[in-house]
């Protein structure tokens, strides 16, 4: 055997055995090299290095039966309704992938699903340096929500709230009815589902009136939803004319009203305090479709002054 040829054996050997190092302790401990992409690389590098160490030892008899092996695990994990071969490119690729949020500099979360007869999950992982491990596994079915809407696949983002000791307090944001998960940090279960209500309510409370519009606003929190009543009326405290009422959702500690563009449109606006002002800012301009505030196009601010607590 030639010198060039013992070097590739020995990388092949050395790629091999991290290979299933990094199968194993994902397997018994729930370990993986650093990163969602680390496993996918180190997947693809072993592979296509498999292909090269046949090529290069073709001649040898060990080589055509590692070619046959490959082939026949390939056609089998096709034979069986596919299964295990969807389960192997998804997990191979950035196609099981759904999002992939840094949260801060211990943890990052993802969504993502490996097979095509269960639905995607969120995982929450802990940053070990050069390696991570899963903490958490959250399904569908944890959430506890009939609301068709409020799946985990569907979530737009995943926002770190808080962490104790011995929880961990995340936010699934929907752009309409929100999720914010306490998980035990040592057995991955649910704590509680639940929402800031009274901070919400301190900050937000009171009637608040703009002097150009002439116009009345308030805003209702209650315990088990993750949107506040807005009502809206012209006239006085007292008594109110042109009376409206809509839903501001809950995300992080303002209030967002997601962009509609179907039967109804609506821009995509977003209500905070700033100065002591209730602060409403929406995006202009038939602006239906982006679901954030587009500074770079017009936007309207409207300012409402608190009147009574």
């Amino acid at each position: 055997m030639s010198q060039s040829k013992k070097i590739i054996l020995r990388i092949y050997f050395i790629i091999c055995a991290l290979f299933v190092l990094d199968c194993l302790l994902y397997y018994f401990k729930e370990i993986s090299l650093h990163g969602y992409y680390s496993d996918v690389v180190l997947s693809w590098l072993w592979l296509i290095s498999s292909f090269v160490i046949i090529i290069v030892f073709w001649k040898k008899l060990l080589a055509k039966l590692f070619l046959t092996a490959l082939l026949v695990t390939f056609a089998m994990s096709i034979i069986a309704m596919m299964l295990p071969f969807y389960t192997l490119l998804l997990s191979s690729t950035s196609l099981g992938l759904y999002q992939n949020k840094d949260l801060n500099k211990n943890y990052r979360a993802q969504i993502v699903g490996y097979g095509v007869m269960v639905n995607p999950w969120l995982e929450i992982i802990e940053k070990k340096g050069l390696f991570e491990k899963r903490i958490i596994k959250c399904t569908d079915s944890q959430l506890m929500d009939d609301n068709l809407d409020i799946k985990i696949r569907t979530a737009k983002d995943i926002i770190f709230k808080s962490e104790t000791d011995s929880t961990i307090t995340l936010t699934l944001f929907y752009g309409g009815p929100n999720k914010t998960i306490a998980f035990d940090k040592k057995t991955g279960n649910i704590v509680s589902q639940m929402l800031n209500i009274k901070g919400l309510t301190q900050k937000f409370g009171g009637t608040w009136y703009d002097e150009t519009q002439k116009l009345y606003l308030t805003l209702y929190f209650e315990e088990g939803y993750d949107y506040a009543t807005v009502n809206t009326w012209t006239g006085s405290i007292d008594k109110k004319e042109n009376i409206d009422a809509y839903k501001a959702f809950i995300k992080d500690s303002k209030l967002i009203l997601p962009a509609e563009n179907s039967d109804h449109h609506a821009p995509y606006c977003e209500i905070d305090i700033q100065y002591n002002l209730l602060v409403y800012k929406c995006n202009e301009g038939f602006n239906f479709s982006d679901n954030f505030l587009n500074t770079k196009k017009t936007i309207s601010v409207t300012k409402y002054k608190r009147i009574t607590d």
